[in-house]
């Protein structure tokens, strides 16, 4: 572990770094969703901060280092995401405001669609994310470390993930801890109309997850 680094659950404090990281895991899926960057990132950061949603801190971990927040990982399961749903719609259409978000609301189901509900016995890796400043230096492997580390401790069977299809070295990454694609997600009215390739589902059961890395 990189000397100072500590993990520790997220607070809603936590919300203003946490927010530009959980926007650069998937720029293109938040600007579909929100129309622009600022306002992605704006709508994530009062999401975060909220209680139950399925981007609230209460799902988050955190890497600090030198009191700033470098690294975020966010688990959700099936019994998580069933009971903060419908909650995040209602926290969406008060922040959005009813006009803008049934103009976007095409868009929201789609996307929707591509990433399905978790089933039991998973623990899904809904975002994970390392400051561009200290990528390649572990912090990554270390997060991904902590979820499995869970999904051990809570008898998960398997651990999955969504990455954008067009994320090559995010792939790679997963590769390379023991992930393989499960499935191919793609919407064609979304690429057709906006160039959006999708995600691919990545998954590794949990009996292969080593008790000790190395």
């Amino acid at each position: 572990m990189r000397k100072g680094l500590t993990l520790r659950p997220a607070e809603p404090e936590d919300a203003p770094q946490a927010a530009a990281l959980f926007y650069s895991t998937g720029p293109a899926a938040f600007n579909l969703a929100f129309g622009s960057q600022d306002k992605a990132i704006s709508i994530i950061r009062r999401l975060f901060a909220k209680p139950g949603n399925p981007m609230s801190f209460e799902h988050t971990t955190v890497a600090e280092l030198k009191g700033q927040v470098i690294g975020i990982l966010t688990v959700t399961d099936r019994t998580i995401k069933a009971r903060t749903q419908p909650q995040m719609g209602a926290e969406l259409l008060r922040i959005c405001g009813p006009a803008s978000l049934l103009f976007r609301l095409p868009i929201h189901l789609r996307l929707q669609r591509l990433t399905r509900l978790a089933q039991d016995g998973e623990l899904c890796v809904e975002d994970i994310a390392v400051s561009p400043q200290v990528r390649g230096k572990g912090i990554g492997r270390l997060l991904m470390q902590e979820a499995e580390h869970l999904a051990r401790r809570k008898s998960y069977t398997l651990i999955s993930l969504y990455v954008l299809r067009d994320n090559l070295p995010a792939i790679d990454f997963y590769h390379r801890l023991g992930y393989v694609c499960d499935e191919e997600k793609t919407d064609c009215w979304l690429a057709r109309r906006y160039g959006f390739r999708g995600f691919l589902r990545m998954v590794k059961p949990t009996e292969q997850v080593a008790d000790k890395f190395q």
